[in-house]
């Protein structure tokens, strides 16, 4: 009898959903140590990761620029920031540099000062 019970469990097991994909097929684009949890798979989603870098004369908000890259822009998304802004798209490019995060809605204007480079939040 013990062995219909086994069974019976082993079958419940089988047809339970498929587990998550906890490497999302290496499809999430991480930002890097400096950033934990930004453009990770958790739970066998991406979270939102910075876009490649944006100029100055390319765009106004981050809204545009994720757009721009195909997806959508994420407030805040990345570690608490919506944007990081860097003194030019040569420094922005360097994966070694972070950038000043800043905190912002996707739709408001960047607050560039005497940035002319950033590499905003969007979905993945």
């Amino acid at each position: 009898m013990r062995r219909g019970v086994v069974f019976a469990l082993t079958m419940l097991v089988a047809c339970g959903p498929p587990p998550a994909d906890s490497d999302c097929d290496g499809m999430c684009q991480p930002a890097g140590p400096e950033f934990p949890g930004v453009g990770e798979c958790m739970a066998g989603v991406c979270t939102p990761t910075y876009a490649e870098c944006s100029a100055k004369s390319e765009i106004s908000t981050c809204a545009e620029a994720c757009e721009a890259h195909g997806t959508s822009c994420v407030a805040n998304g990345c570690g608490g920031y919506t944007y990081r802004l860097y003194y030019d798209i040569g420094l922005c490019e360097d994966a070694d540099l972070t950038g000043l995060e800043i905190e912002r809605e996707c739709d408001e204007p960047i607050d560039w000062q005497v940035n002319e480079a950033v590499k905003c939040c969007c979905e993945q």
